[in-house]
């Protein structure tokens, strides 16, 4: 016959709470099965428990149970009961282990968000914040968490921005998991922007679905500002080096226009025809000056871009060697130059790796004394070609050979700085070396010992069809009607008579208006166009001019000082063919008007 405790027995161990009978010593007397789980004894009864109850009524209570395998948590309910006419305690256990972890986890939480200085809030899948800390409030002008709490999510975010945030932020943090964005949170008070890196992430529970989202977003708004200032600033430094150019160019035009003239007329007097290659062998100089003077600010930017064409790369080296020369034998300098017979071919940009190695060749010679040597020698190794260019200079020293190419990087000077350089030409090879996909090393056996630069390029194997362009020499009646618009007089009358001088018919004009008139009555084929006119500038008189009947078939020149490629962008846009900087290369303009004009009859 079954009797009741064992019914009981029956009963008490199918429940998931533990049940316990102690005697007023805490002696147990029994125990069910989950109890002895959550105990992690078994058996149990007899043995000694030190839980607290009391004594005179129900209570409820969470307390701590420390067992074998460490520390748990469990509700506890106690109450008075007679077992088998022992007086005793009843008591009933459920297992909070879990829910007391979480609520750790939570308080922890809390306690570093509530002391962080971070924006840190959690909020329900219906955008509804049900935490903001203490940082997070202060930064929006939250003056309670009851206030926070009622704000939905958009709130936080300016209208204009409500839209992205619930309908494309939010969807890619759930189908992600996380996301993050920078965008300005609204001020609650003021109403004052806050730049915010916006940092959310999904919130699921045990299943893995996503249940809210919390954010961890950091206050951005001293960094935005400084970066808005750098920016400006770099603006402002771009617009002073365009304007700088300009008008150091400006004056340049018409002296080497002058020194080109004064040349052509071939007087008779030997000391006039030193003086003339003087100034064009300096104005060469200030021109290089310039041009590196805007490529910093294109370093800087990461703007340099090449025009690459397969090249033959020994004619690239002749002709700088002959520009190399206009500098070092003033000097009294030995140049000695060893080159392969045959052709080496690259990829490249003539202009770009002409530039590399007038720097280095400048450099040599700049560094070097009176008499002496300077050595340039190319030879190919594999699939690579090597050009060497050392002198027995100044050499550099072993502190200075880490950073030789940084920008502004210099050795040191002299009072009377004939070393001169802006400290921008090293870099400058660097970036167009490596640009091409090569490499340049810098080395010196010491101060006053001279100095080595190495530069490697890939080549192009096989044979390769490479590129030609030669420079037409004009004839003395070529037929062309050339108008020259500029109003610097200086440029203007300078340019007309170089161009007269080599064949060209030419009419000049000081404003846009009276170049719209000279169009009607003197039907030039070309227009060289100055940019920086007062009144109508270039482009609006070039977009004059397309309209004009007939307009759309001249040859339409830009000639300015502004050279960077925001502006030839601009010119092309204005209805410009091609843009020349000053000073005028006055082979540069008669190769591209005798190019356009070649199938002219005569």
């Amino acid at each position: 016959m079954v009797t009741h405790r064992y019914k009981l027995d029956l009963i008490l161990d199918t429940i998931t709470d533990g049940v316990l009978v102690v005697d007023s010593q805490g002696v147990v007397l029994y125990a069910n099965r989950a109890a002895e789980k959550l105990l992690a004894r078994s058996p149990i009864v007899g043995q000694l428990l030190a839980i607290p109850v009391n004594p005179d009524k129900n209570s409820y209570q969470d307390i701590n149970l420390i067992r074998p395998d460490g520390l748990a948590w469990a509700e506890m309910r106690s109450a008075p009961l007679n077992w088998d006419g022992q007086p005793g305690y009843v008591i009933a256990l459920r297992d909070i282990t879990e829910r007391k972890h979480i609520e750790l986890e939570r308080q922890k939480f809390v306690s570093l968000a509530d002391n962080s200085m971070e924006f840190i809030g959690m909020a329900d899948m219906n955008f509804i914040p049900f935490y903001i800390n203490e940082a997070g409030m202060r930064l929006v002008g939250l003056d309670s968490l009851e206030q926070g709490v009622r704000t939905p999510v958009r709130e936080f975010f300016f209208p204009e921005d409500q839209r992205f945030i619930v309908e494309e932020f939010f969807p890619r943090v759930v189908h992600e998991g996380h996301a993050d964005v920078e965008i300005r949170f609204r001020h609650f008070k003021s109403g004052d922007a806050i730049w915010i890196h916006y940092n959310v992430f999904t919130i699921k529970d045990s299943t893995g679905e996503p249940i809210g989202f919390a954010t961890v977003s950091r206050n951005i708004s001293v960094s935005k500002q400084v970066k808005a200032a750098l920016h400006e600033a770099s603006q402002r430094k771009d617009e002073f080096l365009a304007m700088l150019a300009h008008e150091l160019r400006n004056p340049l035009t018409p002296i080497n226009n002058a020194a080109h003239i004064l040349d052509r007329l071939k007087l008779e007097d030997p000391r006039l025809g030193w003086a003339t290659e003087v100034i064009k062998r300096q104005v060469k100089h200030l021109t290089h000056l310039v041009d590196d003077l805007l490529d910093v600010s294109r370093i800087a930017r990461g703007k340099i871009s090449l025009k690459k064409e397969r090249l033959d790369l020994v004619e690239v080296i002749k002709a700088v060697l002959e520009t190399a020369r206009g500098f070092i034998l003033p000097k009294r300098q030995s140049l000695d130059v060893r080159l392969p017979e045959q052709p080496i071919r690259v990829e490249g940009d003539p202009v770009r790796l002409s530039q590399v190695l007038l720097n280095l060749l400048d450099n040599a010679s700049k560094y070097s004394p009176e008499k002496g040597r300077i050595e340039v020698n190319v030879q190919l190794l594999g699939a690579e070609v090597e050009i060497r260019v050392q002198d027995n200079g100044t050499g550099i020293s072993p502190e200075l050979l880490p950073t030789i190419f940084d920008l502004f990087q210099q050795g040191t000077r002299t009072l009377d700085r004939s070393q001169g350089g802006l400290g921008i030409g090293l870099t400058l090879v660097k970036q167009l070396v490596e640009l091409h996909g090569g490499q340049v090393t810098a080395s010196s056996p010491g101060a006053g010992l001279g100095s080595i630069f190495s530069i490697r390029l890939p080549t192009l194997a096989g044979t390769v069809p490479l590129s030609v362009s030669e420079t037409p020499k004009p004839s003395l009646d070529t037929g062309i009607r050339v108008l020259v618009v500029d109003d610097d007089p200086d440029v203007r009358e300078s340019t007309a008579l170089l161009l007269g001088l080599n064949g060209y018919e030419v009419r000049t004009a000081d404003s846009g208006e009276r170049a719209i008139t000279l169009i009607d009555t003197f039907r030039p084929d070309v227009v060289l166009l100055d940019i920086g006119m007062p009144g109508e500038n270039g482009y609006q008189v070039a977009q004059r001019i397309r309209r004009l009947a007939g307009g759309g078939d001249l040859l339409l020149i830009a000639l300015s000082g502004y050279g960077r490629t925001e502006d030839l962008a601009r010119s092309r846009e204005a209805g410009f063919d091609h843009h020349l900087v000053k000073p005028l290369n006055l082979n540069v303009l008669c190769n591209l008007m005798e190019t356009e004009f070649a199938d002219r009859p005569s």
